[in-house]
C-alpha cells in the first residue's frame, strides 16, 4: 500500500514560505510538488483513512495543514476539524504567505466555490 501519509507530508514541505518566492528553483519545486498532490486527491479520496486525514490536520507544518485542510474541505471529511484548522492558521501563522492561504481556502469555501 503506498504510504500516503509521507509522501503528502514530502510535497506538503515543498511548498514556498514568504522568503522562498525570490528563488526560481524552490517555486518550481513548489508547483511541481503542488500538481503532484492535487493529482492524488481522488486515489487520497478512495485511500486514505479519516484517522490519516486527522493526523495531517495537526502536523507541526502550518504548510501541511493548510493542504490537508484544503483536502478535507474538498472531499467532504472532518469539515469542522478542517476550518478549526485553517482559522487558527489564518489568524496565528508567523508567516504572512501561509495565513494569507489559509484565509483563501477558507474564503473559496465560504463561497462555495472550492473545487
Amino acid at each position: 500500500m503506498k504510504d500516503y501519509y509521507n509522501t503528502f507530508v514530502d510535497l506538503s514541505l515543498q511548498g514556498c514560505k514568504k522568503d522562498d518566492y525570490a528563488d526560481k528553483q524552490k517555486v518550481k519545486k513548489n508547483n511541481a510538488a503542488f500538481k503532484k498532490l492535487y493529482s492524488m486527491q481522488d486515489e487520497m479520496r478512495q485511500n486514505v483513512s479519516e484517522e490519516i486525514w486527522y493526523k495531517l490536520l495537526n502536523h507541526e507544518d502550518d504548510r501541511v495543514k493548510v493542504h490537508a485542510a484544503t483536502f478535507c474541505l474538498k472531499i467532504n471529511i472532518l469539515v469542522e476539524q478542517a476550518i478549526v484548522t485553517l482559522e487558527k492558521i489564518r489568524d496565528d501563522s508567523g508567516d504572512s504567505t501561509i495565513s494569507f492561504s489559509a484565509k483563501m481556502v477558507l474564503q473559496l469555501y465560504k463561497d462555495g466555490s472550492l473545487l
